[in-house]
Protein backbone atom coordinates (compact mmCIF):
# COMPACT_ATOMS: atom_id res chain seq x y z
CA UNK A 1 0.00 0.00 0.00
CA UNK A 2 1.28 3.06 -0.63
CA UNK A 3 1.90 6.13 1.03
CA UNK A 4 -1.00 8.22 0.11
CA UNK A 5 -3.42 5.50 0.31
CA UNK A 6 -2.28 4.77 3.69
CA UNK A 7 -2.81 8.56 4.74
CA UNK A 8 -6.22 8.59 3.06
CA UNK A 9 -7.33 5.99 5.21
CA UNK A 10 -5.63 7.32 8.14
CA UNK A 11 -7.76 10.86 7.15
CA UNK A 12 -10.97 9.44 6.93
CA UNK A 13 -10.31 6.97 10.47
CA UNK A 14 -8.92 9.02 12.76
CA UNK A 15 -11.28 11.60 13.18
CA UNK A 16 -13.71 8.82 13.82
CA UNK A 17 -11.21 7.66 16.50
CA UNK A 18 -11.38 10.83 17.89
CA UNK A 19 -15.33 11.55 18.06
CA UNK A 20 -15.71 7.82 19.71
CA UNK A 21 -13.13 8.89 22.70
CA UNK A 22 -14.47 12.22 23.50
CA UNK A 23 -17.67 12.31 22.41
CA UNK A 24 -19.31 11.14 25.35
CA UNK A 25 -17.32 14.23 27.31
CA UNK A 26 -18.95 16.88 24.70
CA UNK A 27 -22.37 15.53 25.81
CA UNK A 28 -21.74 15.67 29.55
CA UNK A 29 -20.57 19.60 29.54
CA UNK A 30 -21.53 22.69 27.45
CA UNK A 31 -18.05 24.36 26.13
CA UNK A 32 -16.73 24.64 22.97
CA UNK A 33 -14.66 22.32 21.58
CA UNK A 34 -12.02 25.05 20.75
CA UNK A 35 -12.50 26.02 24.35
CA UNK A 36 -11.78 22.57 25.20
CA UNK A 37 -8.64 22.61 23.21
CA UNK A 38 -7.26 25.68 25.23
CA UNK A 39 -8.59 24.67 28.56
CA UNK A 40 -6.30 21.42 27.53
CA UNK A 41 -3.62 23.60 26.12
CA UNK A 42 -3.47 25.56 29.68
CA UNK A 43 -3.44 22.56 31.92
CA UNK A 44 -0.38 21.32 29.99
CA UNK A 45 1.35 24.17 30.04
CA UNK A 46 0.54 26.04 33.15
CA UNK A 47 0.30 29.10 32.07
CA UNK A 48 0.48 30.48 28.20
CA UNK A 49 0.66 34.21 26.64
CA UNK A 50 -1.91 35.10 24.26
CA UNK A 51 0.52 34.96 21.57
CA UNK A 52 1.98 31.21 22.66
CA UNK A 53 -1.80 30.04 22.98
CA UNK A 54 -1.80 31.60 18.93
CA UNK A 55 1.12 29.66 17.95
CA UNK A 56 -0.13 26.54 19.16
CA UNK A 57 -3.44 26.41 17.84
CA UNK A 58 -2.69 28.24 14.78
CA UNK A 59 -4.79 31.16 15.32
CA UNK A 60 -5.15 34.15 15.17
CA UNK A 61 -3.88 36.44 18.14
CA UNK A 62 -7.44 38.45 17.85
CA UNK A 63 -9.48 35.22 17.60
CA UNK A 64 -7.58 33.52 20.53
CA UNK A 65 -8.27 36.85 22.18
CA UNK A 66 -11.64 36.34 21.54
CA UNK A 67 -11.51 32.90 23.13
CA UNK A 68 -9.84 33.69 25.92
CA UNK A 69 -12.67 36.68 26.63
CA UNK A 70 -15.38 34.23 26.39
CA UNK A 71 -13.81 31.66 28.88
CA UNK A 72 -12.85 34.52 31.10
CA UNK A 73 -16.61 35.60 31.31
CA UNK A 74 -17.74 31.56 32.06
CA UNK A 75 -14.83 31.27 35.01
CA UNK A 76 -12.87 28.58 32.93
CA UNK A 77 -9.36 31.19 32.74
CA UNK A 78 -7.83 34.22 34.10
CA UNK A 79 -5.63 36.99 32.64
CA UNK A 80 -2.48 37.97 35.35
CA UNK A 81 -0.33 40.56 34.36
CA UNK A 82 3.43 39.68 34.17
CA UNK A 83 5.47 40.95 37.85
CA UNK A 84 8.40 42.15 35.90
CA UNK A 85 6.72 43.44 31.88
CA UNK A 86 3.34 45.23 32.52
CA UNK A 87 2.68 44.26 28.53
CA UNK A 88 3.11 40.67 29.33
CA UNK A 89 -0.48 38.65 29.98
CA UNK A 90 -0.22 35.06 31.18
CA UNK A 91 -3.11 33.12 30.55
CA UNK A 92 -4.31 30.95 33.57
CA UNK A 93 -6.95 28.07 33.97
CA UNK A 94 -9.51 28.84 37.19
CA UNK A 95 -9.91 25.64 39.76
CA UNK A 96 -12.96 25.61 37.45
CA UNK A 97 -10.73 25.52 34.56
CA UNK A 98 -8.38 23.05 35.58
CA UNK A 99 -11.72 20.69 36.95
CA UNK A 100 -12.94 20.46 33.47
CA UNK A 101 -9.48 19.96 31.82
CA UNK A 102 -9.08 16.68 34.92
CA UNK A 103 -12.83 15.43 33.84
CA UNK A 104 -11.60 15.64 30.21
CA UNK A 105 -8.53 13.73 30.52
CA UNK A 106 -9.99 11.12 32.66
CA UNK A 107 -12.71 10.41 30.48
CA UNK A 108 -10.47 9.75 27.25
CA UNK A 109 -7.92 8.05 29.90
CA UNK A 110 -10.79 5.90 30.80
CA UNK A 111 -12.30 5.33 27.50
CA UNK A 112 -8.90 4.78 25.24
CA UNK A 113 -8.39 1.72 28.48
CA UNK A 114 -11.56 0.25 27.41
CA UNK A 115 -10.14 0.14 24.18
CA UNK A 116 -6.50 -1.00 25.01
CA UNK A 117 -7.99 -3.76 27.01
CA UNK A 118 -9.57 -5.53 23.95
CA UNK A 119 -6.24 -5.38 22.09
CA UNK A 120 -3.24 -7.95 22.87
CA UNK A 121 -0.95 -6.51 24.98
CA UNK A 122 1.19 -6.65 22.00
CA UNK A 123 -0.35 -4.35 19.94
CA UNK A 124 -1.46 -2.11 22.39
CA UNK A 125 1.92 -1.30 22.93
CA UNK A 126 3.10 -1.09 19.48
CA UNK A 127 0.02 1.47 18.68
CA UNK A 128 1.50 3.91 21.73
CA UNK A 129 5.04 3.53 20.55
CA UNK A 130 3.81 4.37 17.18
CA UNK A 131 1.93 7.59 18.42
CA UNK A 132 5.07 8.38 20.33
CA UNK A 133 6.95 8.63 17.22
CA UNK A 134 3.96 10.48 15.44
CA UNK A 135 3.86 13.11 17.98
CA UNK A 136 7.07 13.39 17.59
CA UNK A 137 6.96 13.94 14.00
CA UNK A 138 4.16 16.41 14.52
CA UNK A 139 5.85 18.84 17.01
Amino acid sequence: MSSAQIAKEIAVIMPKVARGIVFRFFQMVDIPQTQLFVIMILHEQKTCRVSELSSLMKVSVPTVTGLIDRMARAGYAKRIPDREDRRVIHIVLTPKGVSVAKKLRKTIQDRWQGVVEKLPAEDAENYLRILKRIQGLLT
